[in-house]
């Protein structure tokens, strides 16, 4: 066998040389684009080129071709041991000072932990010596060609790896590169390793997907501007296009650096922020970050409008089946697997996309790796627990000062305490505030503060309706908001809470909008999913009360536009269940319900709104909050335990969701339908329970994972625990 019949894959047909070269090529293309920014070793790209040029060598091996073409997988050895030997040996005293391009090597399909290939050591090795001679002629002559280096090796290595057992092999690697290199290994060190493990992981993929190289990406607000007027009036919502033009709070946002923005629902945020992720380099990546998917949904099809369906990707826990229902089963997983990793010119995400990477969890070094120079969109800052505040705030300051990204933050609802947080974060007069002061100055509703119970205001919520208005209602349980569903029930009622199928979650939204716009009166009972999750616009709303913020989103959707009369926002007194499990912090409630009834049948302006936040949040220290602290502390502990470069192999959400209460399951009633349906049907059909139900109620998991649950369920209450 000649070294050109060495195959690496075989679908499609490609040897190790040809894939090998193309690799290399996309490798000199990432070179040409970071050599100058990046901040690395004066070997880094010599040694970056080398751990490219091996990081298939150990196809070589009869293991991995008869398992190619054989089928023989027994005895297959995974190839990334061997092309580690295989550089290791050549100059094993340099490799176990400097051991992070070796680490990427070794890796780049596996997760990198102490057991890393423990499980081969007792197969047997079967490699021609001289096809590692001719692999290091092939290498010889590479090096020479692209780097000006002399790559040298001795006789002997060849007959050596010929003839030693892999258990020898192995143990010598093991204990003298694995188990010893990694106490060299220090903080400083992470930030190199994910830029030679980002560097080969993106040249094989895009080598093995036969991708084209990505040339960048730019735009202007002007030509955001042409977008926004083909978008608005293919929908009928502008008559001309000199009726669109950008607001003074939008064009104060075109500047290069971190801006905190204050404005209201309506204002514009969204594109303010494209506005000033226009400033980016061709290169540079867009991050657009959502506390949940039916948001990152919405601003995933907004942007594809602006920007094409080849530059925006979404990403969230169940995008891959969004994806692949949008592109009629054209979306593969490796096509995902590129979109979750930011390989797009823009991304859409849930913010958990980026706290795993604090976490060493999913593919992190290529994801670290697109932050450099990044430009980070941070919606709805206020509405985040103090657990999940903490990783953000870790998040920002590692990515400000190890990958030069610069931040949008923005909120209708900006506490003086989360200013003065972001503030030491960012540091001192290196980000500019921004507000929408002329849109803060209005008032748009009458506040009416109520202190008695939802049910008795049942003459005043029917009377609205049947006067032609447009009814929300909003709660803080599931249950209460099932409750009041069957006390209203109607052909002009609808119910919308977290507790729907995906499918159904979907039809629900497009039901709501449909009823919006439609003539005559119309009743939502929501929980507060409403708060972030849907652009809706209201005449009158009921809302049990909540923490004052939560308040402000909530009455953000009635006249949402600022063009209605006489709309209102009634806050009645919350439930001890909402003091009990949903909102315990001290005071919290009673302190909104104190203030928002010192300003009772008054219309309060969006800047009044916001003091009211400072007047209920000056009390409680968040930097001090406990939740806040774990996170800040788990974020620098995790790291330090995988020695700052080692893979996590817990789940994903298990460090970036408090509580972690929530378990994903199908109700028993589908489970008869979806017997031959695949895992992307069956995804549709999932939602997720609170785990005290979720261990208390019998269920059965099926072939491929999934769990159903014997819970009662229907379109119009999605999952209801009080029927059962």
């Amino acid at each position: 066998m000649i070294l050109d019949d060495v195959l690496a894959k075989t679908k499609p047909k490609e040897n190790l040389v040809s894939h090998t070269r193309r690799a290399v090529e996309i490798w000199l293309g990432l070179k040409e684009i970071y050599q100058n920014t990046l901040t690395v070793p004066k070997d880094f790209w010599y040694r970056s080129f080398l751990s490219v040029l091996f990081h298939d060598a150990g196809k070589l091996t009869d293991n991995f071709q008869e398992m190619l073409l054989e089928g023989r997988y027994q005895n297959n050895i995974r190839h990334e041991l061997i092309s580690g030997l295989m550089l290791y040996l050549n100059e094993v005293s340099y490799y176990e000072k400097n051991p992070l391009s070796l680490f990427a090597l070794i890796s780049h399909h596996k997760k990198l932990n102490h057991e890393l290939f423990s499980d081969q050591s007792q197969l047997q090795l079967k490699i021609k010596s001289n096809l590692i001679r001719k692999f290091f002629e092939f290498v010889r002559e590479e090096t020479e060609k692209i780097t000006a280096h002399f790559y040298t090796f001795p006789e002997e290595l060849a007959d050596y790896l010929h003839r030693t057992s892999l258990h020898e092999l192995y143990k010598s690697f093991k204990n003298r590169f694995i188990n010893s290199a990694k106490v060299n290994i220090e903080t400083v060190n992470r930030r190199e390793y994910i830029y030679y493990k980002a560097i080969l992981t993106i040249s094989d993929w895009y080598a093995s997907g036969k991708k084209e190289f990505p040339t960048g990406f730019q735009y202007t607000s002007d030509s955001l501007k042409d977008k926004m007027i083909e978008k608005l009036l293919r929908e009928n919502k502008v008559q001309r296009r000199q009726d669109v033009y950008f607001r003074e709070f939008q064009l104060k946002s075109k500047t290069k650096g971190t801006i905190m923005a204050i404005a209201p629902t309506g204002s514009g945020k969204t594109e303010a922020s494209l506005i000033w992720a226009s400033q980016k380099a061709s290169i540079d990546k867009i991050l657009y970050l959502l506390p949940t998917r039916v948001t990152a949904n919405s601003i995933f099809k907004r942007l594809q409008d602006y920007f094409g369906d080849k530059n925006v990707a979404i990403i969230h826990s169940s995008a891959f089946y969004l994806q692949k229902e949008l592109k009629e089963n054209s979306y593969e997983y490796l096509d995902y697997l590129r979109d979750k990793t930011f390989f797009k010119p823009v991304s859409v995400c849930t913010v958990d996309q980026i706290l795993t990477m604090g976490f060493n969890l999913g593919f992190w070094e290529i994801k670290y790796f697109h932050m450099w120079k990044s430009r980070i969109i941070l919606d709805e800052i206020h509405v985040y627990s103090p657990y999940t505040l903490g990783l953000i705030i870790s998040t920002i300051a590692y990515l400000k000062q190890n990958f030069n990204a610069t931040f949008y933050i923005m909120t209708a609802t900006m506490p003086a305490q989360l200013i003065s947080l972001l503030s030491k974060t960012l540091g001192d007069g290196n980000f500019e505030i921004i507000k929408d002061t002329q849109l803060l100055e209005e008032a748009r509703n009458l506040f009416e503060v109520r202190d008695c119970s939802i049910d008795e205001l049942d003459e005043e919520i029917i009377s609205e309706i049947n006067t032609g208005k447009k009814v929300l209602i909003v709660v803080n349980t599931v249950a209460e908001c099932i409750r009041l569903y069957e006390k209203y029930q109607s052909s002009s009622t609808l119910c919308y809470h977290s507790k729907f199928i995906n499918k159904d979650k979907r039809e629900k939204e497009r039901s709501i909008f449909d009823k919006e716009k439609s003539a005559g009166g119309y009743l939502l009972i929501a929980t507060q999913v409403v708060e972030v999750s849907l652009d809706i616009d209201f005449d009158i709303l009921f809302t049990e009360n909540a923490p004052i913020d939560a308040i402000i989103q909530r009455a953000g959707r009635v006249n949402r536009s600022g063009k209605k009369k006489n709309t209102r926002v009634i806050i009645y007194q919350h439930r001890g269940v909402s003091k009990q499990y949903i909102y315990p912090t001290a005071d919290i409630l009673e302190s909104t319900f104190q203030v928002l009834k010192s300003r009772d049948r008054k219309r309060i302006t969006l800047k009044e709104l916001s003091e009211l936040v400072d007047l209920v949040y000056s009390p409680i220290d968040i930097a001090a909050h406990p939740d806040f602290l774990e996170a800040i502390e788990k974020y620098r502990e995790i790291q330090g335990n995988l020695y700052h470069i080692f893979d996590n192999r817990g789940e994903d959400k298990a460090y970036t969701r408090e509580g972690l209460d929530d378990v994903d399951i199908i109700p028993m009633k589908f489970k008869d339908d979806l017997v031959e349906a695949n895992p992307q049907t069956k995804a549709l059909y999932e939602v997720s329970v609170r785990k005290w139900q979720y261990e208390r109620t019998s269920k059965v998991k099926d072939v491929d994972g999934f769990v159903y649950l014997d819970v009662d369920y229907s379109f119009e209450k999605g999952v209801n625990f009080r029927a059962t």
